[in-house]
């Protein structure tokens, strides 16, 4: 028995009353002392000693058979023991208990050789973090290199030769400068800074690490390294670099390209890539293939990693409107209760909606060359959003992240759910809630409306949808409501997230949104003109003649062209974007 009994084994299973087999503590010490005294006496009997066994064991003499465990329970389960804290953890786990807590700012390093796209990465990032209500700005490495020296001598492929010293130093001043002024940034309160530069070797990035942690400031570091091996995107990237880089301006096509193959090469010498010891990294492959990520926690995993695991350099057409006109007075702001269905002038829109998407996805999918497939179509959950797509498919998404702000206690009898006008009636909101309006005006982004959300409430309930539509490779319609729809369009027009609640949103508007290969869109709005259709018995509504051709074009609003468009290519760390160009008008 004692053999049987070692002094270390302090538990033993025995089965309980269900059959289930469970934990019996013993103070092992204690009972085989006893058990030794009771052995050492000759008149001990073997059925006695059995018993005292089974009695300082606490086991029932006739123990039932152990039922065999299911899965999911008994060892399959898992320790039900409470993790102890305070024990000597991993150095990565150490490391990520530091990482986890959203740090006071962020730096943002590209990694990557020339035409991998670290400029059109660097562009995607900065519209989105901006988008999120996070401060934040690009360096570009590369203008300050230009700022220090002409373009003519400094984008020659020999000015990147590692062996040529005097052009190495101006190099390494040009990335510490920009560093400065990105610490600098963040010292001001900004929270994410992009250094957007090739930062190819090991030497130059722990030069960036040490120069933030000699700082002393609470800073963190991540590096985001672009690599590209598909020849058919470099080829792309490296075209358009030398049609807009400002380095090969001047330059022929051939020489250009030819100057900028060499360049490549000379880095491709000195080439290395991140590693785990160097700290938190993203990588992104063939900007859409693969994302890889090491020691990313926090907001770094909760957004930014699924927006890059998203964007990619695919075209396809994008589409935003807000839901059709409810039943009712189409002049007053409370027009549209959740209940409302749509009025005989929001289903004239929904005609023209249906017409105005066949035919540019029809546009689209004969430009592509491919199969057509179905336009992905997301709504709200209100009446109006679902009728208002009927027309065009039968069977739709729907998400309650689309849905209107909810303004809690105020609106009621007068701004229930949406109104008709292009702006949401603050006047009007002024005048019945001075105090309230007041204090909204301060912070019109964070301040909630009472028992509701704030601007910034519904933009954390769109980054799923922004994020879904940027992921998407076929075309994309969402229908939704004015303030979400002012959200929207602000991102995708490049507009500071803290002026959303100033965009004018037209009904029967229809914006297209096009991405362009440097990271940014063109946007334009096309108004949905009315269809004359039979009014329903008892309608209020007014039915208005057609203005124009069905789905004609129409000016931006504030008479600015709707085209935000960027430097149109995929360009490596070290080019400046190009200047704005509006997109030329088309008729439908």
């Amino acid at each position: 028995v004692l053999k049987r009994s070692p002094p270390q084994r302090r538990h033993r299973r025995r089965p309980s009353d269900s059959g289930r087999p469970v934990l019996v503590s013993m103070d092992v010490k204690k009972q085989v002392g006893e058990l030794r005294k009771l052995a050492s006496s000759d008149a001990v009997s073997l059925n006695s000693l059995h018993a005292s066994v089974q009695k300082c064991l606490n086991v029932d003499p006739h123990p039932q058979r152990l039922s065999k465990p299911e899965h999911g329970e008994g060892y399959y389960a898992g320790s039900d023991k409470v993790a102890v804290q305070g024990l000597n953890l991993t150095k990565r786990h150490s490391e990520r208990e530091r990482l986890t807590p959203d740090a006071n700012g962020v730096v943002l390093a590209l990694v990557g050789l020339p035409a991998r796209g670290k400029s059109f990465i660097s562009r995607k990032l900065g519209r989105f973090l901006e988008w999120r209500g996070n401060s934040t700005k690009v360096f570009n490495v590369g203008k300050y290199r230009r700022e220090a020296v002409d373009p003519g001598q400094s984008g020659r492929s020999d000015f990147f030769d590692s062996a040529n010293t005097s052009a190495m130093a101006a190099r390494e001043a040009a990335a510490a400068s920009a560093l400065q002024d990105a610490l600098r940034f963040l010292d001001g309160g900004g929270k994410f800074a992009i250094l957007d530069a090739t930062n190819s070797t090991l030497a130059r990035r722990k030069f960036v690490l040490d120069m933030v942690r000699e700082s002393e400031r609470p800073y963190n570091v991540v590096f985001v390294e672009a690599i590209c091996d598909d020849r058919e995107v470099l080829e792309t990237n490296v075209l358009g670099k030398v049609l807009n880089s400002p380095d090969f301006e001047g330059m022929t096509v051939e020489r250009g390209l030819a100057d900028l193959k060499a360049r490549i090469a000379k880095y491709e010498e000195v080439y290395e890539t991140v590693m785990d010891s160097e700290g938190a990294y993203i990588k992104v492959y063939d900007l859409s293939s693969k994302v890889m990520a090491n020691h990313i926690y926090g907001r770094l995993a909760k957004s930014i990693l699924p927006f890059m695991m998203a964007i990619h350099i695919g075209a396809r057409p994008i589409w935003l409107v807000r839901a059709g006109a409810g039943e009712g007075n189409p002049q007053s702001p409370g027009s549209g209760d959740r209940a409302m269905k749509l009025s005989s002038h929001g289903q004239s829109s929904a005609v023209a909606l249906a017409e105005f998407v066949r035919r540019r996805e029809d546009t689209y999918w004969r430009n592509t060359g491919k199969p057509m497939e179905p336009t992905h179509v997301l709504t709200s959950t209100m009446p109006r959003a679902q009728a208002f797509v009927q027309e065009f498919c039968a069977h739709h998404e729907q998400t309650s992240a689309l849905n209107p702000v909810d303004k809690g206690i105020l609106g009621g009898g007068w701004w229930e759910v949406e109104c008709n006008g292009e702006l949401p009636p603050w006047e009007e909101l002024a005048s019945r809630h001075p105090e309230f309006f007041g204090e909204w005006v301060q912070d019109p982004l964070r301040r909630r409306f009472p028992g509701g959300e704030s601007y910034m409430d519904v933009v954390a309930r769109l980054e799923g949808v922004l994020v879904e539509v940027e992921m998407s490779t076929r075309p994309v319609l969402l229908v939704s409501h004015l303030l979400v729809m002012q959200i929207l369009v602000a991102y995708f027009k490049g507009i500071p997230i803290q002026d959303c609640w100033k965009l004018a949103i037209p009904r029967s508007t229809i914006y297209e949104v096009s991405p362009t290969s440097g990271g940014g869109f063109v946007v334009e709005e096309n108004a949905l003109a009315s269809v004359q259709i039979p009014m329903s018995e008892g309608s209020s509504d007014e039915l208005r003649e057609p203005e124009a051709p069905s789905c004609c074009k129409r000016p931006a609003c504030g008479a600015k062209a709707a085209a935000v468009e960027e430097a149109p290519l995929l360009e490596a760390g070290g080019n400046e974007v190009g200047a704005s160009q509006a997109k030329q008008p088309r008729t439908v």
